[in-house]
């Protein structure tokens, strides 16, 4: 099983920070950011949930060791 940290960034934001998914809140720590699968679930749910939240421009990533594995439209 291969665990992803989720990224995102926000309308205004210069770069992808680390994120709670179940919050909505980008995080500080790594300890707190959400792990998820990469599989189709997932990157369907991610991409839900940038298009609900379209009018913030939110953008999510799922990476391993530093590499984009998925990243929303």
């Amino acid at each position: 099983m291969d665990w992803h940290i989720v990224y995102a960034k926000f309308d205004g934001s210069k770069g992808f920070r680390a994120f709670d998914v179940k919050e909505g809140i980008l995080v500080g720590n790594l300890i707190y950011a959400s792990l998820m699968e990469n599989t189709e679930d997932t990157r369907a749910k991610l991409q839900r949930l940038a298009d609900l939240n379209k009018e913030c421009h939110l953008m999510l990533q799922l990476r391993r060791k530093g590499k984009v594995c998925f990243q929303t439209k």
